[in-house]
């Protein structure tokens, strides 16, 4: 089987993951909010507004102002259910809510199960796609997560230049310093986006498949060492968006080795 096919067979894998994992974080999040207890927080702000439904989308149609009290019901994604004194129901987004205060007069925490889930994950999968030294390059790879910080990964990947093809394996250790980083805390809308800055390095092998009509050559096979760095962000629920640069030497049989540059940005989903 060639990679090709071996990476679109992966892919439609991905996407099997993909409906399982959205599945079950539905049935989790049901069981998460039947479980959920009613809380009663304060308003500090100016006001909040409520929504018709979960969503940015939903229209506002009635606005809390500060100092009532209000009874947060349940959580969906970022949005929150929560009912008035005069017993109206709507939507709060949850960047609003960290600005209200508990019976003890404290500034509401408001925990994340999704991203707890992130934080303690075992098992990534992801396809990425980018530029290997001017060819066009797609890679899949699957990681297994020791700690929060330390993970190993395999991959395969195809190159598609000019004159070549190159077809590679790649096994690498990672490790992820902050996990849990925000560093967009100044951006409005954006302050709770989740980045995770990582390193690694890695070793695997090559092989060069001069293209057929060209002059008469042979394959190639040659063993890689690289290292690695880029950053992870947390999108929702089980969704990452991954950005990576990787710096390769090929160990060739020649008197002088090769420094390849790499470029991918992708996708990825954990469980």
């Amino acid at each position: 089987m060639t990679l090709i096919r071996l990476l679109k067979s992966s892919l439609q894998a991905v996407t099997i993951v993909v409906a399982f994992a959205s599945l079950d974080n539905a049935l989790k999040m049901d069981s998460l909010q039947a479980a959920e207890e009613s809380a009663q927080v304060r308003i500090i702000d100016p006001y909040i507004e409520l929504h018709t439904g979960p969503g940015r989308g939903f229209p506002i149609f009635f606005v809390a102002e500060e100092g009532e009290w209000i009874e947060i019901l349940k959580s969906k994604t970022s949005w929150y259910k929560v009912r008035l004194k005069n017993e109206k129901l709507g939507w709060v987004n949850k960047r609003q809510l960290k600005k209200t205060l508990n019976v003890d007069n404290e500034i509401v925490v408001l925990d994340d199960p999704d991203f707890d889930e992130y934080l303690n994950r075992d098992w990534e999968i992801g396809v990425l796609s980018g530029d290997f030294e001017g060819a066009s390059v797609i890679s899949l790879y699957g990681g297994y997560h020791f700690t929060q910080n330390l993970s190993t990964e395999i991959s395969v990947s195809q190159a598609l230049g000019n004159f070549s093809e190159i077809r590679m394996a790649t096994v690498n250790v990672i490790n992820e310093p902050f996990p849990d980083l925000k560093p967009l805390t100044w951006v409005p809308y954006l302050e709770d986006v989740h980045a995770s800055p990582f390193f690694g390095i890695g070793a695997g092998v090559m092989e060069t498949l001069p293209r057929a009509t060209l002059v008469q050559t042979i394959d190639r096979q040659d063993d890689l060492l690289f290292v690695t760095a880029g950053a992870k962000f947390y999108l929702t629920r089980r969704f990452l968006l991954r950005m990576e640069y990787r710096r390769f030497v090929v160990l060739t049989d020649r008197n002088q080795n090769e420094d390849v540059e790499e470029w991918k940005l992708g996708f990825s989903i954990f469980f």
